[in-house]
């Protein structure tokens, strides 16, 4: 006998189904069990459900999101399976809840998201098979609008902002360098705060999007780039972070065009409340940087004949030099200066700061970049002060930086990338925002700073820091720096092909760590 199928459309007076379905958040459910048959007495049989019973037990098993038990309430369970399996999958962001309204007639479904909320009708066609009621099975019983082999699609697209490295590298704000997190922050207004954007759209077969349903848009996308290198940056870092027993920072930029690379510091030099960019220091023997270009301005070469003995007295002070050091023959101990510079002769410059006017010092300072005030967006700094000296004696210690004379990491690094670059740069860490500088004045001559180069180049191949020798283009000063409360500091800067940096290590007592910290940073990056 063959079996006889029978139509029905169920709703109120029994005529029609109707589902409410709205959808958003996530996937939480609250299933009933399914209805059985019931029983009237042990000598009756079974009584089938009713179409709406069947609708019932369909509705509470689509919002439990039971592909199976749903589909096996339908006429077609394998086209069921499949379109139910991948609407859950794909609506995976969104929460879904259903239930029978009071009439026992019309189900509320309940799709739900936490940017949108898409509500719709469906209506049940009942039909009946083998004396059974069972849900006709279209792919519009998921949403009216689907086509055969369509679904629901839930999507999120990131909000806020991204954030990169110089080589376009993702970073997040804990990645950027302690120094300059803050400034960053505060840049960019906290624009990382995403704020999603989600959106339920109607999809084909392949995934591909067809209709958009519901949209919420994200915060507005910016992009925003540092300057910072993160292989430059992790290489500073881990050199820093070598130094036991002691404070440590470098910074590090592009001597080509200012933008900062790198800023380090190791958990002692942030205990210490100081900056890197910020925190200013007696610069030791890297201010002869200074007093050298400001002797060759005022007539020196790198080959004149200066005086290097161990001690000499200006005034009432004597000023010796590091140890025995002492250059040339007694008694005039006469060198190079080229030679005095690679062997920091404190007596040397001393004589030389001793004998310049007023405003030289400070003069040749700011050629250099040293007291320029740049207001670079993302990043306060403070590159240091010299001050004007009428007293001889004051010159004369200023000369080989033991006076008033103070700077930060950041503002020697500026000095290096001004001896390679011939010009002050200009910093910058967010591309795109500009930099502006106070106080700046035209640079020393090209003809100075060669010379400058040179006595830096000596340095590093036969000078204070011969230790590193066999990285070529290497250029550099050393510098130890003795304060009143504690062990010297220790100061290395300097460049190497493009990349220019300070390196200090407070209380170091030498300049001797602060070389071996450059040194392992320079060979990391190559």
């Amino acid at each position: 006998m063959q079996s006889k199928t029978r139509w029905w459309i169920l709703g109120t007076g029994g005529t029609a189904v109707v589902a409410v379905i709205s959808v958003a958040g996530y996937l939480l459910f609250a299933p009933g069990p399914p209805s059985t048959y019931v029983n009237s007495s042990p000598a009756t049989q079974p009584q089938p459900l009713s179409a709406n019973d069947v609708a019932r037990d369909y509705v509470q098993s689509f919002s439990s999101m039971n592909a199976s038990a749903a589909a096996a309430l339908t006429d077609n369970p394998t086209a069921a399976t499949t379109a139910l399996t991948a609407v859950y999958k794909n609506m995976s962001g969104a929460r879904l809840s259903a239930s029978m309204t009071a009439d026992g007639v019309t189900a509320s479904v309940d799709w739900r998201a936490s940017r949108v909320d898409l509500v719709y009708q469906v209506q049940l066609t009942m039909v009946q098979s083998n004396g059974k009621w069972l849900v006709h099975w279209s792919d519009a019983v998921i949403e009216p609008d689907l086509a055969p082999g369509q679904s629901l699609a839930f999507h999120t697209t990131p909000g806020g902002s991204t954030l990169t490295d110089r080589g376009g590298k993702a970073m997040t704000l804990d990645s950027v360098p302690k120094a300059v997190k803050a400034g960053v922050q505060q840049a960019i207004g906290g624009d990382l705060q995403a704020v999603d954007g989600q959106a339920i759209t109607i999809v084909d077969a392949a995934g591909k999007d067809v209709k958009t349903l519901e949209n919420a848009e994200g915060a507005k996308k910016a992009a925003y780039a540092l300057t910072i290198d993160a292989g430059v940056q992790d290489a500073a870092q881990k050199a820093v972070d070598g130094v036991t027993g002691g404070a440590a920072a470098l910074v590090a930029m592009q001597a080509s065009t200012g933008e900062i690379l790198a800023i380090a510091t190791n958990t002692p030099f942030d205990n210490s409340g100081q900056s890197p960019v910020t925190g200013t220091f007696p610069p030791g023997s890297t201010f002869k940087i200074v007093t050298a270009t400001a002797g060759l301005e005022n007539g020196l070469s790198e080959k004149s004949t200066v005086s290097c003995p161990n001690t000499i007295h200006i005034g009432p002070r004597t000023i010796p030099n590091e140890g025995t050091l002492q250059l040339g023959a007694a008694p005039d101990h006469n060198t190079a200066l080229h030679s005095a510079f690679a062997a920091s002769c404190n007596t040397t410059f001393a004589q030389i700061a001793a004998n310049l006017g007023a405003n030289d010092l400070p003069t040749a300072a700011r050629q250099l970049g040293l007291g320029v005030d740049f207001d670079i967006p993302g990043i306060t700094t403070n590159t240091g002060r010299v001050d004007a000296a009428t007293d001889q004696v004051e010159r004369a210690v200023d000369g080989f930086g033991q006076g008033t004379d103070l700077v930060s990491p950041f503002g020697m690094a500026v000095v290096a990338a001004t001896v390679h670059n011939g010009q002050v740069p200009t910093p910058v860490l967010i591309r795109g925002q500009q930099t502006t500088a106070d106080g700046r004045i035209a640079p020393a001559s090209a003809g100075v700073l060669a010379q400058v180069r040179d006595m830096m180049r000596e340095v590093c191949t036969s000078g204070t820091a011969r230790s590193l020798a066999s990285l070529p283009n290497t250029y550099g000063k050393t510098g130890t720096a003795e304060v009143d409360n504690g062990a010297a500091h220790g100061w290395f800067v300097g460049y190497r092909n493009d990349v220019a940096f300070a390196v200090l290590l407070p209380h170091a007592n030498s300049s001797g760590p602060a070389v071996d910290v450059a040194g392992t940073f320079l060979r990391a990056i190559g």
